[in-house]
């Protein structure tokens, strides 16, 4: 570097002496010695060189620059997309193929609308010809929270920061793109489970305040049956009849009482290495009876390879029973119940199916209270969702009215070392 200095500054010095001869001899003046014709040909040959090995060498480092920039890219956990100014696809990393579903060949060239749900899709263009004429920045520079589509055309949320590069004859918009899927359901694993903490300890106060007076009304109405029935011609029709519906009563608040003090009661787990496969047969057999006077017929498919669970066996079992239970009652003509487990990742899923009556639109069957059925508490799924939820797992479930119900469970295969 300093020889290349030290070279310039020689040639400089020469165009110096030779500009002063020339200014000398238009005066008439002899001027300094111009140096010899060759020796300044050989510093601007060496000057020449030198200037071209520098070249040479930025060219390289530029190379490798790239080449480290497109290493970077391809080989990043995020998705990295970038288009042209008209919203044109030019750049989609492979992070960005396993993303969305789609390949590179598939894309370069396509509006990114077609990876937006489509409440951003309608929106793009436009924002895009806004900043462009105003430069008012609603997503560049900053990290934003928005929903994509994937190629299945399946919603799925995203987290994307992108950024502006802009050149004298063109501008590009990069996307680097984190799909949050597993943290929006972590968030809502942990929203739902302090949402039953709440329910709980409301339930608790409920169920002490209720629960004496209940039990004392109970043992009233018991020890006024006993005396009538030992005075037979004292119990008429209209004091037996009102009696025993209110016993009725009084035992369909018991065990309301009852569900109102599972809820309240922290999930404790007994938990050990479980066959879910054998879990799911063991309950379908000894419900078999029930469903063949329903006139319920049962498909299964449980594959009897299933990863092992850690799991309590007994709450578990408690699930399906509830879960089978409404899918019959759901179908008061008869019809199918299907049973299907799944192993996807790390997770088994669980998918309870029937052909009933279906769950109305606009009904939060999960809500505590809330139920589609004549003698229904409301809680049985609120309960049966805590159990889950305990064991690090969830229940979702999706219906057409009139054509059934699927109520799909997802709990954790079991790791070394861990517990539910």
């Amino acid at each position: 570097m300093a020889k290349t200095v030290q070279l310039e500054k020689t040639v400089q010095q020469l165009i110096e002496q030779y500009t002063r001869a020339v200014k000398d001899a238009l005066v008439g003046g002899e001027g300094p010695a111009l140096p010899a014709e060759e020796h300044a040909e050989a510093l601007l040959q060496q000057l020449n060189q030198e200037l071209e090995q520098k070249i040479t060498d930025r060219t390289a480092d530029l190379q490798r620059t790239e080449a480290w920039l497109h290493s970077l890219i391809q080989t990043s956990q995020d998705a990295v997309i970038s288009i042209d100014r008209h919203g044109g696809i030019i750049l989609f990393n492979p992070a960005a193929e396993r993303m969305f579903g789609y390949t590179q060949a598939e894309v370069i060239g396509q509006k990114v609308n077609m990876l937006m749900a489509e409440s951003y899709a309608r929106e793009h263009n436009s924002y895009i010809a806004h900043y462009e004429r105003t430069g008012e920045a609603r997503a560049i520079g900053r990290i934003r929270s928005v929903t994509a589509k994937h190629k299945t055309g399946e919603p799925f949320p995203i987290e994307l920061s992108v950024t502006e590069a802009r050149t004298e004859s063109e501008v590009r918009y990069s996307a680097f793109i984190r799909d949050i899927s597993e943290k929006v359901q972590l968030q809502e694993r942990l929203l739902e489970r302090e949402r039953l903490a709440a329910i709980g300890t409301t339930a608790a106060t409920f169920a002490h305040e209720v629960g004496n007076p209940l039990n004392g009304m109970s043992l009233t109405a018991q020890i006024l049956e006993r005396r009538l029935a030992k005075r037979p011609e004292q119990a008429e029709d209209n004091i037996i009849t009102p009696l025993r519906t209110l016993m009725g009563e009084i035992r369909r608040l018991s065990l309301l009482l009852d569900e109102f003090r599972t809820l309240a009661r922290r999930q404790t787990l007994h938990c050990k290495p479980l066959q879910l496969a054998q879990l799911v047969t063991d309950v379908l057999t000894t419900e078999a009876a029930q469903f063949e006077t329903a006139g319920v017929q049962v498909t299964q498919h449980v594959p009897p390879d299933l990863p092992v669970i850690s799991a309590d066996g007994e709450k578990l079992k408690q699930v399906l029973l509830n879960l089978c239970k409404n899918a019959v009652e759901a179908m008061p003509q008869g019809g199918t119940l299907s049973v299907c487990v799944t192993h996807v990742g790390s997770y088994l899923h669980l998918d309870i199916s029937d052909t009933g009556v279906g769950i109305p639109d606009g009904v939060d069957i999960f809500e505590p209270f809330v139920t589609t059925k004549a003698q229904g508490t409301g809680l049985g799924l609120t309960i049966t969702r805590q159990i889950l939820a305990a064991h690090n797992g969830s229940l979702t479930y999706h219906s057409t009215p009139g054509q059934g119900a699927t109520f799909a469970l997802t709990l954790p295969i079991a790791q070394p070392g861990t517990s539910c």
